[in-house]
């Protein structure tokens, strides 16, 4: 307060209102003409109607709990305000319309490649972000479009969304406040509450003194700060004795302890220096974290400039989408989600709400007959999920999701079976601070058929499909729980995750989602030496029930185990080793499906060498690999090699890549496969640049080819380029798979900016 009063009478150029009171104590303590510049910023940050309530004495706020601490954000908020702000009006965000054509594009290609079925294609695409009130929305739209040379057809696709930008609104929010607010002022930053404190309690301590005998020759400010009661007792009676000019009483001395204490207690007790110093930078650090993080900086914007009710409705939006949208939230409710409708999620005093509808499209045009008669190609869905916390933080929710089926104009005119199918799930994450996270999801599902056409008799069977929920429950279930954290005093990261869902589960919301299956798994690393070596070990494993009846299964298996060593700035070093398999279990025993295991070793190393620096990537491994083919088991054994060079050169540079496997055992039909391109990256003219390379590639009884490779980038203008590659390859042998593998490849591209 004696801060905001020693400000000169022209510091805020804001308008006085004269004769108005505030019931609150600190209010008295404002001087004139501040007091009415005061009341004046009220009204101006807060609204005409805040205003008026406050003078009616706070009736809006109901306790005075929440007056006073209105008002010290208020009175924060008027010492903080930049000093040359030119008008209260100007607190208000910008209310004009603004927009900003990000891009605008067309493209059209055609591709004759033999064997593929491609054509003309062309793909329109727009992007805008426009502002009303200052609140910016993205819009996209895109038109995909064309025909393959096998004549199907197909229809413009457009696909558009809006999109309310949420960091973009925080940042213009943030940059507002800056922009009138001095943010260290108002946390108080500037004030050095040190000398303030000892001022006070130097004023305080005279104010007590007696006459002829004041305190401040016994007694310093400093002292009565950070002394407790025996250092200050002892104190007072070292100095009282080292007085030779006065004499001081025992029962005075007493009196004057009493009134020593007195005062302390009023200053809050003795204070440790040390964890003082230690309080004040951390707190410090907080304000720094506080006011770089424009979320934190929009979330005071409602204190400290006037906000529509749109406006602050906004700052707790989380997300909103409007059109052809995807949703996400967890793999129990929606994941994955691509809809034509609207979602959207906000945060309020750690109160979420999030919500969804629309139609869904699955069905691709050959999905017909029993297949697209069965499974749901289209519906309609709803969903909600609600509860405490956040997405990514620690939250209690729980979601549902309804879903009905629907015809889509892309399918024949088939008899569809009508489902609803509802969806429920519980979805925690527990947080153990330095310990880790807990994330735990349960979720359930049902579906109700009737019978197909739009006729019939379906009153035989509830069609809501939530009035069967807990029927077949272990078949409809699904289930996830993952453990993930650090030990950083061991240098350890770990994650054990279990996951089951049952063979009948349905969610509509996560289209991808595996059904009858059990999946667990670790991941565990740990680093040492300032992460100069690391070892990573992980671990899946997956059972997928292919059958209701016979409880046959697909079993997969995945065993990883890297370590990596720096020895130096210039060289690091690495190996890994790999094992995935696939086994099927049913009636007829256990068949192993394939095996892939795989050991090797990699580099990353830089250097100069001849004057020239050089940077290489060098990979050389082993792997085995068993698998079935129609003729039969197959067993390989592949020497792997990898080579990466590059070496620049001002502003080019030379490369060189190889790449060969080699099949021990000759059984592969691919095994035998050496690739080699070097090449050479230039720029001529200023405005081309070129690169050239040499190309070798030979697979044994395969292919075997020699080629040039050219490209060519050119700027003209500073809007147009031009984008040129040509590709021509020389064949040295002719094999039934050689049209796997053209002779010629050509491509351009044109681009021209308009703005």
């Amino acid at each position: 307060m004696e801060s905001l009063n020693r400000l000169p009478a022209n510091a805020r150029q804001l308008p006085a209102i004269p004769g108005s009171q505030l019931p609150s104590p600190a209010f008295k303590d404002i001087k004139d003409p501040l007091r009415g510049q005061f009341l004046s910023y009220i009204q101006a940050s807060s609204g005409t109607a805040k205003f008026n309530q406050l003078q009616q004495g706070f009736g809006v706020l109901k306790d005075s709990a929440r007056m006073e601490q209105f008002l010290d954000n208020k009175l924060r908020g008027f010492y903080a305000l930049v000093k040359d702000h030119p008008a209260a009006s100007q607190l208000k965000l910008p209310g004009k319309p603004e927009n900003k054509l990000q891009k605008a594009g067309a493209q059209t290609s055609f591709g004759d490649t033999t064997g593929n079925s491609s054509g003309w294609w062309s793909n329109v695409e727009v992007r805008d972000r426009f502002a009303l009130g200052s609140i910016p929305v993205n819009l996209q739209y895109a038109n995909v479009s064309g025909y393959s040379r096998f004549g199907h057809d197909l229809s413009g696709e457009n696909l558009g969304n809006f999109k309310f930008d949420r960091e973009a609104y925080l940042q213009k929010v943030s940059a507002h406040v800056r922009k009138n607010y001095d943010l260290k002022k108002y946390f108080l930053d500037d004030i050095d509450f040190k000398s303030q404190l000892k001022q006070f309690a130097d004023t305080r301590m005279k104010s007590l003194a007696g006459a002829g005998d004041s305190l401040a020759r016994l007694i310093r400010p400093e002292d009565l700060i950070y002394f407790d009661s025996a250092q200050l007792r002892n104190q007072l009676l070292a100095n009282a004795a080292a007085d030779s000019l006065h004499r001081f009483a025992e029962k005075d001395l007493d009196a004057h302890l009493s009134q020593l204490l007195q005062l302390q207690k009023e200053l809050g007790g003795s204070l440790d220096v040390n964890s003082m110093l230690n309080r004040q930078h951390a707190v410090r650090g907080q304000i720094d974290q506080i006011i770089d993080n424009p979320a934190s900086v929009a979330d005071m914007a409602g204190n400290l400039i006037p906000m529509s009710g749109l406006q602050r409705l906004f700052l707790k939006i989380r997300e909103l989408n409007v059109g052809n949208i995807a949703a996400n939230a967890s793999k129990g409710s929606v994941s994955d989600l691509f809809m034509t409708g609207a979602a959207g999620s906000m945060l309020n005093k750690d109160k979420f709400l999030m919500l969804g509808a629309g139609k869904t499209r699955q069905a691709l045009p050959y999905d017909m007959g029993l297949e697209g008669g069965l499974n749901a190609p289209s519906s309609s869905l709803q969903f909600l999920r609600m509860g405490r916390g956040e997405l990514g933080a620690a939250h209690q929710h729980v979601s549902m999701v309804n879903a009905n089926t629907r015809r889509d104009p892309r399918m024949p005119d088939v008899r569809v079976l009508k489902q609803n199918i509802f969806a429920g799930a519980l979805s925690n994450q527990f947080s153990f601070g330095d310990y880790g996270k807990l994330d735990f999801e349960i979720s359930k599902s049902n579906s109700s058929t009737g019978g197909a056409g739009p006729t019939g008799d379906h009153a035989a069977i509830s069609k809501a499909a939530i009035a069967h929920f807990f029927d077949d429950f272990f078949v409809t279930l699904s289930t996830g729980l993952r453990y993930s954290g650090e030990v950083q005093d061991w240098g350890t990261t770990h994650s054990v995750y279990f996951n089951y869902s049952g063979l009948g589960y349905n969610n509509p919301g996560n289209p991808y989602a595996r059904r009858g299956m059990l999946a667990y798994g670790l991941q565990l690393k740990r680093s040492w030496l300032k992460n100069k070596a690391s070892v990573q070990l992980r671990t899946d494993f997956r059972d997928m029930a292919r059958s209701a009846v016979s409880g046959s299964q697909w079993k997969n298996r995945t065993l990883a185990l890297d370590g990596r060593y720096r020895l130096s700035k210039k060289l690091t070093l690495g190996a890994r080793i790999h094992e995935s398999s696939m086994r099927s279990t049913g009636e007829h025993g256990r068949d192993e499906v394939f095996v892939n295991r795989k050991v090797s070793f990699n580099s990353q190393w830089n250097a100069k060498m001849g004057g020239l620096r050089f940077f290489n990537q060098s990979a050389l491994g082993m792997q085995q690999l068993h698998y079935l083919t129609a003729a039969g088991p197959l067993k390989s054994l592949f020497l792997n090699t990898q080579v990466s060079h590059t070496i620049p050169i001002g502003e080019r540079m030379i490369s060189a890549n190889i790449f060969y496997n080699r099949d021990v055992r000759n059984a592969a039909i691919y095994g035998n496969l050496l690739t080699i391109d070097a090449g050479y990256h230039y720029r001529l003219l200023k405005v081309l640049q070129c690169g050239s390379s040499l190309t070798f590639l030979d697979n044994r009884n395969v292919v075997s080819q020699a080629g040039i490779r050219q490209q060519v980038a050119a700027t003209l203008l500073r809007r147009c380029q031009v984008n040129l590659s040509l590709d021509a390859r020389k064949s040295f042998m002719d094999s039934p798979q050689n049209y796997l593998y053209g002779n010629f490849r050509s491509e351009v591209s044109f681009f021209y900016m308009l703005n």
